[in-house]
């Protein structure tokens, strides 16, 4: 039986490469708002923050207004969910290991996406019935970061924080995690470095999707 009896995961950098429908659907947004403006997708910044905040990078100085951010976050969201969502990968063995993992584990997704996204990104490639519950941060007044999540779902879900893991790729999601007193778990397969995670205070590191399914699998 497993250590753990719930785990949350991040979606973009844990379950799914979404780099290339990302940037793709980005530069969709800037020609049709005809901004002039090649998108540069090679660095992947992008992967990760709230799309407010992409947008709030990527538009002209004199194009940031609130309502500009907001009709590129409107045209993002509606843009992806027929194309990008499609054009994203899922990592090598994670189908296999959610649904071992479904089997003996309330599983839960945490991620600063918007909520309808993320239910189109794990619906697109047959990942959403492993899961018992979804949380986007992007337009959700009730969070103000991905630590105010993950206490809504624990509250919510009447969840053990003692016998409960957040896994993901980035910084943040060890912080809302130690915020929340979960054991953190950081994957260096995604797009965050294995000193980002050191940094933020993960229990354990995981290079590869299999050392993650023997991790929590115990």
């Amino acid at each position: 039986m497993s250590r753990f009896t719930a785990a949350l995961f991040d979606l973009d950098g844990t379950l799914i490469d979404p780099g290339e429908g990302i940037a793709h659907t980005i530069q969709f947004v800037l020609d049709s708002l005809d901004v002039a403006y090649r998108f540069d997708g090679s660095v992947r910044w992008y992967v990760g923050p709230p799309l407010s905040e992409i947008f709030g990078r990527v538009l002209p100085r004199d194009s940031r207004s609130d309502e500009m951010i907001e009709r590129a976050v409107s045209l993002y969201i509606e843009r992806f969910a027929t194309h990008g969502a499609i054009e994203s990968l899922v990592y090598p063995e994670i189908t296999e290991i959610v649904a071992k993992l479904s089997i003996s584990t309330r599983l839960f997704l945490v991620t600063s996406k918007n909520t309808a996204v993320a239910e189109q990104m794990l619906s697109a490639h047959l990942l959403r019935n492993h899961f018992e519950g979804v949380v986007g941060t992007e337009r959700d007044s009730r969070f103000t970061n991905k630590t105010d999540a993950v206490r809504f779902i624990l509250k919510q879900a009447h969840l053990n924080p003692e016998t409960t893991a957040i896994v993901g790729d980035r910084l943040h999601d060890m912080i809302a995690g130690k915020d929340n007193g979960l054991f953190t778990v950081g994957v260096t397969y995604g797009y965050g470095t294995r000193r980002e995670l050191i940094d933020a205070g993960a229990d354990q590191i995981c290079g590869t999707t299999r050392e993650l399914l023997e991790l929590l699998g115990k």
